[in-house]
């Protein structure tokens, strides 16, 4: 049990280094597999797919962005304030594992090669802005009748869709993030 853990978390770690060099589409198993020293199969037991990997690494970002975040840095602030919030550190994110990696797993978002099973899962980052939309609407600043699941799907969306198109690469791309939050916020706000 151990040494397939093993096996696994080092399959894992060569994905995301070829997903690195070669990009999703370029990066190939028989090179993952052999840098491990595994067969080919191997990699195919412990991930049906590459997009399983990007997947993975997703849902492990997101942990990450949430689990760090003070709860009364959120309770006093304002919903544009943790969206802003949450913008850096998704572009933390974007730092860490590289812009390939980065772009690649976030336009899963918009193929269809992404396994279907992950959207019967968690998603922490979701869960975390509904949250946020809900105590904006309880303070009244969002109508209660928009839907804050619907409301952070559309936030989501927009925001993955500019930064996989690498609007974060410089500085007006941050000035467009800051807008583009900005923009979303004002949406919503109760009139």
């Amino acid at each position: 049990m151990v040494q397939r853990l093993q096996t696994r978390a080092r399959l894992f770690e060569a994905a995301l280094a070829e997903i690195g060099r070669c990009g999703l589409a370029g990066a190939d198993v028989a090179a993952i597999a052999a840098n491990v020293g595994v067969s080919r199969g191997t990699f195919y037991f412990h991930f049906p797919t590459k997009e399983h990997v990007l997947v993975e690494l997703e849902r492990a970002e997101e942990v990450e962005m949430v689990a760090n975040v003070d709860p009364a840095t959120v309770e006093s602030a304002d919903l544009m304030s943790v969206l802003r919030l949450l913008v850096r550190r998704v572009l933390a994110a974007e730092e860490r594992i590289g812009p390939v990696v980065f772009r690649d797993m976030l336009g899963l978002h918009f193929t269809t090669t992404r396994p279907v099973e992950d959207e019967l899962v968690e998603h922490p980052l979701a869960e975390f802005i509904i949250a946020a939309i809900r105590k904006a609407q309880a303070a009244e600043r969002i109508s209660r009748d928009a839907d804050a699941g619907e409301l952070t799907l559309i936030f989501l969306t927009g925001l993955f869709a500019l930064l996989a198109t690498g609007a974060s690469a410089s500085e007006a791309g941050s000035a467009l993030l800051d807008r583009y939050v900005k923009t979303i916020v004002q949406g919503m706000e109760a009139q």
